[in-house]
């Protein structure tokens, strides 16, 4: 049977409609990429709770305990941050009662605002002043990772109470050690340790399958951090981004740190430039991770700028 025009055109349309849904969905993700795909809660021990981000997102977790619930990371856009909470009351009608900022990074701090309710907002002191000293350049960084409109409504909500070293929270029968462990992804990253239920909570210290963000790491001390991170008996480790697993990402993130170092010096020692490193760099072990080949150049620019002091 001969084809009509009709059925010719209808294709051709049906064709045309089904490549312009799918350049409008890519072109949403790009531009709110917290829409992509809802994240994922998983309960980790009795009490105890996940909120993994898709696409490598932020994570955050929550704790419920007689006295109420604690957050660990209270996410950033405010989809997410609202989300986040809507979780949290599908789970218990407990109120929220501590929020833990595990650094200031606004994927993990801004929806500080919609956790008000809180008795306290507890961080390392260097978040606090980081939120602070760091807002404009801050907030500028986050609209580019989010989007423009990303920050409408957004009001600046800082810790409450903050520590140098250790602090013990206890909470409803549930016990959460909170230590500095040193300069790593920032200059104020702490871990949330639950001994009991052997659970870690690393931040962004943490990553699983996804290179970090070095945007304002510190390299050296970061490898070092991560040994002393060793020392917990964990089971259960929850990164910043990424799937949960065990202590293996910890040896993986380290030593991707490591390879990373080694690679820029070897660059470096062959007289290359910033820009011809940026260009030339691969770390082919690496190449399944996210971020893989976006964030490659940048992480190595940040290698060179530590090594070089430029």
């Amino acid at each position: 049977m001969k084809a009509s025009p009709f059925m010719k055109d209808s294709a051709i349309l049906g064709y045309m409609f089904k490549r312009l849904s799918l350049i409008f969905f890519i072109f949403s993700f790009l531009i709110n990429p917290a829409n992509a795909a809802e994240p994922e809660v998983i309960k980790l021990a009795d009490g105890v709770y996940g909120f993994i981000g898709k696409q490598g997102a932020a994570n955050s977790g929550f704790v419920v305990t007689n006295e109420g619930v604690v957050v660990i990371d209270a996410q950033g856009p405010k989809d997410l941050a609202l989300l986040l909470k809507k979780k949290i009351h599908e789970i218990t009608d407990k109120p929220i009662v501590y929020v833990i900022n595990t650094h200031y990074h606004g994927d993990h701090t801004y929806g500080n605002q919609y956790f008000k309710e809180a008795k306290e907002i507890i961080s390392h002191e260097n978040t606090q002043k980081n939120l602070i000293e760091k807002d404009k350049q801050h907030r500028e960084q986050f609209k580019k990772f989010f989007g423009e409109n990303a920050l409408e409504g957004f009001e600046l909500t800082l810790p409450t109470k903050t520590f140098k070293d250790t602090l013990t929270l206890r909470a409803g029968g549930k016990t959460m050690e909170l230590a500095y462990l040193g300069r790593g992804h920032t200059d104020g990253d702490i871990i949330v340790y639950l001994p009991i239920e052997r659970i870690m909570f690393g931040g962004d210290l943490l990553y699983k399958d996804r290179l970090p963000w070095l945007g304002d790491a510190y390299i050296s001390d970061w490898i070092e951090t991560l040994k002393a991170l060793k020392n917990f008996d964990a089971g259960i480790y929850m990164p910043g981004h990424g799937n949960i697993g065990n202590i293996d990402m910890l040896f993986a993130l380290q030593q991707y740190l490591v390879d990373l170092e080694l690679e820029v010096k070897k660059h470096i020692e062959k007289g290359k430039t910033i820009d011809e490193i940026k260009k030339e760099i691969t770390l082919p072990k690496y190449k399944n991770w996210l971020k893989y080949k976006e964030w490659l150049p940048l992480n190595a620019e940040r290698v060179y700028k530590e090594i070089t002091g430029k």
